[in-house]
């Protein structure tokens, strides 16, 4: 699985780009606009073509999804430890897709099942937060009985994301290595390849 999560800030053509994003093969989109308003997040989810807003993830402004067809809902780790139990049955009631971001392996092996995956980092030191680093260059223990996807989300490069795969993560997420390259689109597609020539030798070995 290969992830992108946005700039944490409104970009110029922002819509365009994402629209070429999922043009070029992109599974999942993670919105997230910390300080964005729910107006200016409505005017950028306008621009997004309304075949792909499926794959939108909603990380602010929840209440957004129904109008623009979006059943994925995303929860920061601060949002997702102030839910109640009560909001664990309603949760399980519906038909949305969740997913949340974790910052250790105690807090993923605790997680509730209703969380599909969830973005734990970061496993390198941040392209986009510089000096933001992992507490340790290892692999993670989080078990291998595990209904929740881990997808490995700081720092990731086309020349480290297969890596990530390597030490166990079912997935990456790219955010500074997108929104710094100059042709964006690009750098996506090579990560990609790469992730995906890593899937390839993976299946091989294990024949």
């Amino acid at each position: 699985m290969l992830l992108v999560v946005s700039s944490p800030e409104i970009l110029e053509n922002e819509p365009a780009v994402i629209n070429q994003l999922f043009a070029a093969g992109l599974p999942l989109f993670h919105l997230r606009k910390p300080e964005a308003g729910e107006e200016e997040l409505r005017i950028l989810l306008t621009g997004i073509s309304e075949e792909y807003r499926p794959r939108v993830v909603l990380h602010r402004h929840h209440q957004l999804a129904g109008e623009f067809g979006i059943h994925r809902i995303h929860f920061k780790e601060t949002d997702r430890v102030k839910l109640t139990s009560s909001d664990y049955r309603r949760m399980e009631n519906t038909e949305l897709v969740y997913s949340t971001s974790v910052h250790s392996p105690e807090a993923f092996i605790s997680l509730d099942q209703v969380f599909h995956y969830a973005l734990f980092g970061p496993v390198f030191e941040s392209i986009s937060k510089p000096g933001y680093k992992p507490d340790k260059d290892t692999k993670p223990d989080f078990g291998k009985q595990r209904p929740t996807k881990l997808i490995g989300i700081g720092g990731v490069t086309q020349a480290n994301a297969a890596s990530v795969l390597e030490k166990g993560f079912d997935g990456v997420a790219l955010c500074g290595t997108i929104w710094q390259s100059r042709n964006k689109v690009e750098a996506f597609e090579k990560t990609l390849r790469s992730v995906s020539i890593s899937n390839i030798n993976k299946g091989i070995a294990a024949k």
